[in-house]
């Protein structure tokens, strides 16, 4: 029997072969590849950064009630001031406190008379004529500034003690005393008459026969 053969036309070409599997992947792939975003720049390398920023710090979370809560102790009641109690009915009134004596002092040709408020001229007299008797002795003699106003206020704070009412401190007439002249004077004049006011009546330049010019004869309050 007689092999027939179709006619080529048009339809009948032979198809191209179809694409493997893998191929069909790859294709799959390049289509997602060309629908998605640009891709992001590649980093750049280490050489090319410039410095790196610190990252910052997380935020710290805002307290909560709870922990504002925590610890927090009431308030103190506040005190009440203390006010002084009114004093017994029938007491008597405290002592307004004393004002600090005060000497006068008068200064003249190297001879001093000195007086707290109240004491009159003439006691003053009686101790520059050498009436009263000193019964203590001070010898500010070779002593400094400093040390000679120590040792008339331990020498007044004692003779009042022992009840002594006249005391004599001998300074020296400055024969060894520098280009400014004698300081022991001055010192005991002003530490009489202002530091050891509240314990000194009066004070004057002791007599001849207990020195002169060079020593002071002092009246002490009494104890």
């Amino acid at each position: 029997m007689a092999e027939r053969r179709r006619p080529v036309g048009p339809r009948s070409r032979a198809r191209p072969p179809r694409p493997s599997l893998r191929e069909q992947v790859r294709a799959l792939a390049d289509a997602a590849a060309k629908k998605s975003p640009a891709a992001a720049p590649p980093e750049p390398s280490r050489k090319s950064r410039g410095p790196r920023t610190p990252p910052r710090p997380a935020a710290a979370a805002e307290p909560t009630f709870v922990d504002l809560a925590t610890g927090v102790r009431p308030l103190p009641r506040a005190v009440p001031r203390l006010t002084p109690a009114p004093p017994p009915p029938g007491a008597a009134p405290p002592a307004p406190a004393l004002p600090r004596a005060r000497l006068w002092v008068e200064q003249s040709d190297g001879v001093v008379r000195a007086r707290a408020e109240g004491v009159p001229a003439r006691s003053v007299e009686e101790l520059a004529a050498g009436r009263s008797v000193p019964r203590r002795q001070l010898d500010l003699h070779r002593k400094s500034a400093a040390e000679a106003r120590q040792a008339l206020g331990e020498a007044v704070f004692e003779a009042r003690r022992a009840g002594v009412r006249c005391l004599l401190v001998v300074c020296g007439r400055g024969k060894h005393s520098s280009a400014d002249g004698p300081v022991l004077p001055e010192v005991a004049v002003e530490c009489l008459s202002e530091a050891l006011a509240d314990h000194v009546l009066a004070f004057a330049t002791a007599p001849s026969k207990w020195g002169g010019r060079g020593a002071l004869i002092v009246r002490l309050r009494p104890r």
